[in-house]
């Protein structure tokens, strides 16, 4: 009995002491958060942009899989019987808009509102709306927008904050037509005045001036809701032959590309890139297979994605150029090539027939095993990922009076004018 009471004593003398060192939880005070343990619960933990995306893809049909791989642009004649089959059946996931497709701000306006309206009752998942305005030589806006100069001018300049500026300024605009995702910058380090495609495109000739320019620009674009593709991955800069025409073959060796032509995709990967456009363009001394890049396991998968750590989607530059098809005997191997290399998505600028043999070859290649349901299901899900990630959708985010007034805007101008203030001063 004894014993039993001092047993007691002792729990009691030890209740009140933890009692006493309890900590305080009044007035904002909160316990310490003890450590991670451990344990499938957190392992298993997914995130919600995750698991919403796997949800949405869990219910997608082969054809809806299928169409989110392709972006494609369209005659100037199109009627909008044809724009409509564009998503009843080939699904696609977005369109690509040229100046031919519009002849002032309230016909791109009106297109886009259209595209969007078709889309949202058919399709699950919204559509990217995307143009090439690079400033410069390479513009979609029409008559009445901010022009920007070439990245040429822009990155002489050296004032990475009107960069950033330009950037934001070109997001705006673009939004206010309802347009989401611009093909630009151009990441290319162009030395050599003979690269006529690029040299003006391009912000200089070292990784130093490009990257910081490059990253300046997108995170403009991307600090407004646009998503941001530069380009053209892994380097088209060293090289004087034009893509569109030929494979341009760069005799660069692995260290080199390291230290020069992959460092502005780094610093742009690094900064948060959702997206990103791969060139046809060849290095045999960096990947035997002579393939062009957008067909190339080692830089789509190995260099891109293990490498340099990238988890966007991968775009192709327009499959209808001469250095993509001209690389394998038809189109239906060249897509199922790259696709299986690693490339997302499809970019297929002008004929309707080669997009729907696109479409066709991808679907027959995944029905019949030369595509697999996981090789498939990894690209859907990027892309689903970041369409959920800047909250896409098929609704237009102003009305047309109120787009008006931010397109070429008093302010936009002033941000032009400050940029070629700039440009003037250092060419004096």
């Amino acid at each position: 009995m004894k014993k039993l009471f001092c047993i007691v004593i002792v729990v009691i003398i030890l209740s009140i002491a933890a009692g006493c060192t309890a900590p305080d939880v009044s007035e904002g005070n909160t316990p310490p958060v003890p450590p991670a343990q451990e344990g499938h619960d957190l392992e298993d933990a997914k995130d919600p942009l995750e698991e919403k995306a796997e949800a949405l893809l869990g219910k997608m049909t082969l054809n809806e899989k299928v169409g989110q791989l392709l972006i494609v642009g369209f005659p100037e004649d199109t009627k909008k019987e044809a724009l409509q089959d564009y998503i009843d059946r080939l699904k696609v996931s977005g369109f690509i808009l040229f100046s031919r497709n519009y002849t002032d701000f309230d016909s791109l306006y009106a297109l886009v509102r259209s595209l969007k309206e078709m889309n949202s009752p058919k399709n699950p998942l919204p559509l990217f709306i995307s143009v090439d305005e690079e400033g410069g030589t390479v513009s979609r806006l029409p008559k009445g927008g901010t022009h920007f100069p070439d990245a040429r001018q822009v990155g002489k300049a050296g004032e990475p904050g009107l960069t950033y500026k330009a950037g934001q300024t070109i997001a705006q605009e673009l939004k206010a037509a309802g347009i989401n995702l611009n093909f630009a910058p151009v990441l290319d380090i162009v030395e050599s005045s003979e690269n006529k495609l690029l040299i003006r495109r391009s912000y200089g000739s070292t990784p130093e001036v490009v990257s910081l320019h490059g990253t300046s620009f997108i995170n403009g674009l991307q600090s407004k809701g646009v998503i941001a593709v530069p380009k053209h991955f892994p380097g088209h800069g060293n090289t004087d032959k034009d893509s569109h025409s030929m494979l341009p073959v760069i005799d660069t060796d692995k260290a080199a590309m390291q230290s020069r032509e992959l460092v502005p995709f780094k610093a742009a990967i690094d900064a948060g890139l959702d997206a990103v456009m791969v060139g046809h363009i060849a290095f045999p001394r960096i990947d035997p297979t002579g393939l062009p890049a957008t067909m190339s396991n080692y830089f789509l998968t190995d260099v891109l994605r293990k490498d340099l750590g990238f988890e966007g989607i991968s775009i192709s530059d327009d499959i209808e150029m001469q250095g993509y098809i001209s690389s394998k005997d038809t189109i239906e191997e060249c897509v199922t090539s790259s696709f299986n290399a690693g490339l997302d998505i499809f970019l297929i600028g002008h004929t309707k027939a080669i997009q729907d043999q696109v479409f066709t070859a991808l679907r027959d290649a995944c029905g019949d095993g030369r595509i697999s349901e996981e090789r498939l299901n990894e690209s859907v899900l990027r892309i689903i990922k970041v369409k959920l990630k800047i909250g896409l959708t098929d609704t237009m985010e102003y009305e047309i009076d109120e787009a008006g007034e931010i397109f070429g805007s008093s302010e936009h101008k002033s941000v032009l004018e400050e940029l070629n203030s700039k440009i003037r001063s250092t060419a004096q």
